[in-house]
């Protein structure tokens, strides 16, 4: 029984062991069921996760930055350009994901805490006044370069700063180009920066826009990059002149001059259709003609047919063939008369037909610049070298071809030397000999110029000879009257610009406050420099756009020149330019600098005045007095001048000036040559009253 007992036991022990150990194994194999579709699940939420976090950085261009996963964590690696970015990756990633899982291990790429700046030097030449602006490398000998660039008196303002950096490659090179340009140029701006300079002048003549030009480029350096613009200005023409002759089919331009070259190819056309050869033409360009006078060029090319046509400024001169009928004359002037400006005059007449006269003419003609020219004939050698002679003491050097002509009328030589006499109060113009007449036409510095000419002639040839005289007086030749020059009226405008700022509304052109006392003291300096052409140039400083400043320097610039002209200031020759804050004169980084940046100055913009119009000379014609009475005459017109204004200092007369030019007498073989001419009287001493009238006039 015992026996049984223990054997129930040991089966009942056996089964619970069973049932243990297959319980055991349920569970085991339902853990490693969950634990697989964990570890699936876990690896799917990882990828998806990646899948997400990449397409966010992806869309905001954050290429650079690496996402690994580990379970629910994310983490970021990557090395971003800067702060910015890093935080723009990380937020990108967190609108996707709690921030609890992310990770971030990113980093910022280091960066060089100071860049080399933009070195960069501005030379600003302004005849022998320099300005130095712009930033050096800090071991540039700033002394140095002054002292070079102030020889020859030059005063140098150095407002160049430095910075503690070494020179950059091709620095030295164009820097020593850029002083050696200032040296050159008079006028100017010169640009350095490494490898590369840029120069904008101003030349006085052509000839010295070449001579620059020539010694930039044989002291430019090889492997520099200069580029320069030369500009100068044209010539001024005085007096303006044309002169054509026509006859049958041909005709020869023979003087010509237009102030644009749009102007010279219509005058040049004009002149083909008339006749002449196109290959041939020139016409000189140059600034100073009268107001309508491409209108008036063109219409009396039109209406001049056969003869030869003159134009002298605005005097329009036309000589019609001898066989010209009275009523084509007639209709030939009235339909001048209506096509030409108004303010130019008309003379019209027909040639001399003087067949008995022979061909005996001798003109001379003197210019802006010598030589002057002389031709015509001459009986024999000796006489020539007499009128050679007397041409020069006259008009100065001359050029010109004198032809020997045994057969030239009685009385000839006299009648040439006359007309030389006459020439000579003249300072630029034409003279014309004939048989018949002699005429002078042209510009005079001597408001007695006429009255000089015609006692010229009287002293001469005596009474009886017939003169035609043209002769304006132009009171910027007058050596009596002191003539300012370009450069103190520009200092003398500019000083009054300093010493009375003109204020503007802030941020706008409009003038603050009254600009009438500032008006008033320019009043006298632009009565005295009206003739210059002068530019009202506005600067600013460097805050806001650089267009918005350029339109504002402009309008500031435009709002003084209204002013001027709206207070009756002589402004025809000035032109208003804005430069916004391309040129500054002070650091724009201080309140001080910024201040005289923000200016209106004044800029001559050429060296010669412009030529005006000169006034109408009417056209004096005559017989000549006799010595004596023509020299009443001129003493008579002397004594009756207008009485100088007291404000201007009185300049004494030139007792010397006073008498008629300087008579040479013929060789005494020319005149027994011409028995039938009568000799004429001494010219009387008038030293005694020119003396009288001097001290009344002063």
């Amino acid at each position: 029984m015992a026996e049984l007992n223990k054997s129930s036991k040991n089966s009942r022990s056996e089964g619970r062991a069973a049932r243990v150990i297959l319980t055991l194994l349920a569970l085991a194999t339902a853990g490693a069921a969950s634990w697989e579709v964990a570890t699936r699940i876990a690896a799917e939420i990882e990828t998806r996760t990646r899948s997400q976090a990449r397409a966010a950085l992806t869309a905001e261009g954050q290429d650079w930055a690496r996402i690994t996963t580990d379970g629910l964590s994310v983490r970021l690696t990557g090395t971003a350009p800067d702060e910015v970015e890093r935080f723009r990756a990380l937020s990108a990633v967190s609108s996707l994901i709690d921030d609890r899982r992310i990770d971030d291990r990113m980093t910022v790429a280091e960066r060089a805490l100071l860049e080399p700046p933009d070195f960069t030097l501005e030379l600003m030449r302004q005849g022998q006044t320099v300005s130095l602006i712009g930033l050096l490398p800090a071991r540039t000998d700033r002394e140095a370069l002054a002292e070079r660039l102030s020889r020859n008196d030059t005063e140098v303002t150095d407002l160049t700063s430095t910075a503690a950096f070494p020179a950059p490659a091709n620095w030295r090179q164009a820097l020593d180009f850029g002083l050696r340009a200032t040296e050159i140029l008079e006028q100017g701006t010169i640009s350095v920066t490494p490898g590369t300079v840029r120069i904008a002048a101003n030349a006085a003549s052509p000839d010295e826009k070449a001579r620059i030009e020539a010694e930039l480029a044989d002291a430019t350096p090889e492997g520099l990059d200069v580029r320069s613009t030369i500009s100068a200005p044209l010539p001024v023409i005085a007096p303006y002149h044309l002169r054509m002759s026509r006859e049958g089919e041909t005709a020869v331009l023979e003087d010509c001059a237009a102030e644009t070259a749009a102007a010279s190819e219509r005058i040049l056309a004009a002149v083909v259709e008339a006749g002449a050869n196109a290959d041939s033409l020139e016409c000189e360009l140059g600034i100073g003609a009268p107001p309508g006078w491409d209108e008036a060029v063109l219409a009396a090319i039109g209406a001049a047919g056969d003869g030869t046509l003159d134009i002298l400024d605005t005097a329009v001169r036309i000589t019609l063939p001898a066989t010209t009928s009275d009523d084509d004359l007639t209709a030939t002037d009235e339909a001048l008369k209506e096509a030409l400006p108004a303010t130019f005059s008309l003379s019209l007449q027909r040639a001399e037909s003087a067949p008995d006269a022979g061909p005996a003419r001798f003109t001379a003609e003197i210019g802006v610049t010598a030589p002057a020219i002389i031709a015509g004939v001459i009986p024999d050698d000796t006489m020539r070298q007499t009128v050679q002679s007397l041409a020069r003491a006259q008009l100065g050097p001359i050029e010109g071809e004198l032809k020997l002509d045994p057969g030239v009328p009685e009385g000839w030589p006299l009648r040439v030397l006359a007309g030389l006499d006459a020439m000579g109060v003249v300072d630029r113009g034409q003279l014309s000999v004939t048989q018949q007449l002699i005429q002078v036409t042209g510009v005079s510095g001597d408001q007695f110029a006429t009255e000089k000419a015609v006692a010229a002639l009287a002293t001469r040839l005596g009474a009886g000879a017939d003169y035609e005289l043209a002769i304006a007086y132009d009171r910027r030749l007058d050596p009596q009257i002191e003539q300012p020059d370009g450069i103190s009226c520009v200092d003398r405008l500019n000083t009054v610009m300093l010493e009375s700022e003109i204020g503007f509304e802030p941020g706008g052109s409009g003038i603050a406050g009254d600009i009438g006392p500032v008006l008033r003291e320019m009043r006298p300096i632009m009565e005295d420099c009206a003739d210059f052409q002068i530019e009202i140039a506005g600067h600013t400083d460097a805050q806001g756009g650089e267009d918005s400043n350029m339109r504002l320097s402009l309008g500031r610039a435009e709002a003084v020149l209204n002013a001027m002209q709206e207070a009756d200031l002589p402004v025809q020759n000035m032109v208003a330019q804005g430069y916004g804050e391309t040129r500054p004169i002070a650091e724009n980084d201080t309140q001080e600098g910024r201040e005289a940046n923000r200016r209106i100055e004044m800029t001559l913009l050429s060296p010669d005045p412009v030529a005006e119009p000169l006034p109408i000379a009417p056209s004096t014609t005559g017989t000549t007095p006799g010595a004596e009475a023509a020299t009443e005459a001129l003493l008579a017109a002397m004594d009756n001048a207008p009485v100088p204004d007291p404000d201007i200092p009185a300049t004494p007369f030139d007792t010397e000036s006073l008498a008629v030019p300087p008579r040479i007498e013929p060789p005494a073989e020319v005149l027994e040559a011409t028995p039938d001419t009568p000799r004429p009287p001494d010219r009387p001493e008038i030293d005694i009253e020119v003396e009288d009238i001097t001290e009344e006039t002063q």
